[in-house]
This record gives C-alpha cells, sequence and structure tokens, in this order.
C-alpha cells in the first residue's frame, strides 16, 4: 500500500505509559504542546482541521536494536490522533466513526482499510514481542525522576500530583535510555 496521510501507529504494551505526555510535569507538557501548534498554525498537520488539538509523539522503532526514540511531535485533531491510537481503542461506535475518517483522509476503499487495519495489528503483535529501550532524545534532559507503574497508570489518568509532590526534572543535559523493566520497577 502506497504512503497515507493518516496512518495507525502501533506501540508497544509496555510503552503506552512511558509518553512525555504522562511523565513530564504538566507546565513543562503544556509548553511542548503549546509550542507545536502554534508551529503548525493551529490547525491539524493531517486534515487541516481548526478544532481541539491534541499533541501526538512521533515514535521511531529499530526492531534490530530494540530501542525506540522520539522523533517528534505533531498537531492532530481528535478524530487524526485518535486514529492513530485506533488498535487501542475499545469503543465499537468511535472505532467505526474513526475507520471512516482513516478512509476519507486517505481515500480509501473499506476493503483497502481492513488490510491496512491487519497489518498494523500484526505490527503491534510482533512489536509486543521485544523488550525496548525508550530513548526521548533531546528530552531527555527533562525526564523526571523515573515513576513506578503505578504512578505512570496515575499520569495517564490525568491524576497528576501537587506541584510540591511532583519530581523535579534532571538537571544533567545527558541522555538516558529507559528500558520497559526499568520504568516497570523505578521507584520515586
Amino acid at each position: 500500500m502506497t504512503c497515507l496521510r493518516l496512518s495507525i501507529e502501533p506501540i508497544p504494551e509496555g510503552s503506552r505509559l512511558a509518553s512525555l505526555a504522562n511523565l513530564l510535569p504538566a507546565p513543562h507538557w503544556d509548553h511542548i504542546r503549546r509550542s507545536v501548534y502554534q508551529r503548525a498554525g493551529y490547525r491539524c498537520r493531517i486534515c487541516g482541521r481548526e478544532n481541539r488539538l491534541y499533541c501526538h509523539e512521533v515514535w521511531q522503532y529499530n526492531e534490530e536494536t530494540s530501542c525506540q526514540w522520539l522523533r517528534g511531535f505533531a498537531a492532530l485533531c481528535r478524530d487524526c490522533h485518535d486514529v492513530k491510537h485506533i488498535l487501542f481503542n475499545r469503543d465499537i461506535a468511535r472505532h467505526k466513526e474513526l475507520m471512516r475518517h482513516f478512509i476519507a483522509v486517505n481515500r480509501l476503499t473499506p476493503q483497502e482499510a481492513d488490510e491496512y487495519m491487519r497489518a498494523a495489528c500484526q505490527r503491534q503483535h510482533t512489536l509486543n514481542q521485544k523488550g525496548w529501550t525508550i530513548n526521548y532524545g533531546d528530552y531527555n534532559c527533562c525526564m523526571p525522576v523515573l515513576a513506578s507503574k503505578q504512578q505512570r497508570r496515575d499520569y495517564a489518568g490525568f491524576l497528576r500530583p501537587s506541584r510540591q509532590s511532583h519530581p523535579q526534572p534532571r538537571p544533567s543535559a545527558a541522555p538516558i535510555a529507559l528500558t520497559n523493566d526499568r520504568l516497570n520497577q523505578a521507584h520515586f
């Protein structure tokens, strides 16, 4: 299949909660996402909509080294962002709505979309078979102290702790690479 404007992005199960949005203190993440929206002209990078935007983290995976690294960010509308993460969607009605958006943006037939979805599910399965080392690229120096698995779940649920109890960013500019095991075992 040719390169699509809107793609589905499989994410290793162990890496789902390791996004900067979940790990950085809210003021730091807000600064990043607002600058991404501004650079995009407050429009979705894929479909051009001007409605509410989401800051999507763009990750690259090297299956030979089992390393994933943050390559950048993209301003996306809700539908395009949700299509990127459709493999984690459990709402059947929303899934159908997202598939319609995926088909319209890419000008696909339903059969082509189903074929692409099957390939994305297979890729998801392949990614889940490995333990990934996570590298945040230019943002390694901003990472807070490693969070425990439960703390990352709390972050993902937008249950951010107060400013006084939130870990401070690392002062060192030295890059860190986090493995899924270290993320799951780490504590504040």
